[in-house]
C-alpha cells in the first residue's frame, strides 16, 4: 500500500491484516479453524455417484444390442444404392461437361515478364563507390563457382 501511495503521491491508509480480529492466531485457533473446516465438509450432501447409473445402462443395452445382431449378415450391394450412385453421377456429367481455361491473358503476363527479365539482364551495372564495387565483384567471384 506504501509504494502504490508513493506512485500514485496519495496517502494511503494501510490495515494490518492480523488486526482485523481480537484474538490471536495460535496453535488452538488453528485446531478450532480446521475443525470447523471438517463440520463444513460434513454438512455437505454426500456425492451421488448413481446419476451415471442410467449411462451404464444404456452403454450395456448398446453392447446387447451388438452382441444379438452380430450374426446378421449384411448385404452392401443394395439395388437402391446403385441407383442413387448412377443418378447422382449422371447429375454430376450433365451439370459439368467440358471445361475451357483462357490463359491467354496469363500467357502474355509470363511472355511480358520475361522480356523484362531478359533486357535487365543485358544492362552493364555500373557502380558509384569503389568500396562497394570490391565488395560486388567478391560476391560475384564467390558464386560465380
Amino acid at each position: 500500500a506504501a509504494m502504490a501511495g508513493e506512485v500514485v503521491g496519495v496517502e494511503v491508509a494501510a490495515q494490518n491484516p492480523n488486526s482485523a480480529h481480537s484474538f490471536e492466531w495460535n496453535q488452538y485457533e488453528e485446531e478450532r479453524y480446521r475443525d470447523w473446516i471438517r463440520e463444513q465438509i460434513e454438512q455437505k450432501p454426500k456425492a451421488d455417484f448413481e446419476e451415471y447409473a442410467d449411462e451404464e445402462a444404456a452403454r450395456q443395452r448398446h453392447r446387447d444390442l451388438t452382441e444379438r445382431n452380430a450374426n446378421v449378415q449384411i448385404d452392401w450391394d443394395d439395388e437402391k444404392e446403385r441407383e442413387l450412385r448412377a443418378r447422382y453421377i449422371q447429375m454430376r456429367e450433365e451439370a459439368s461437361g467440358d471445361v475451357e481455361w483462357d490463359t491467354s491473358g496469363e500467357r502474355e503476363a509470363q511472355l511480358r515478364s520475361r522480356l523484362r527479365t531478359e533486357e535487365r539482364s543485358k544492362q552493364k551495372i555500373e557502380w558509384d563507390d569503389q568500396d562497394e564495387r570490391a565488395c560486388m565483384e567478391s560476391y560475384r567471384k564467390k558464386y560465380s563457382k
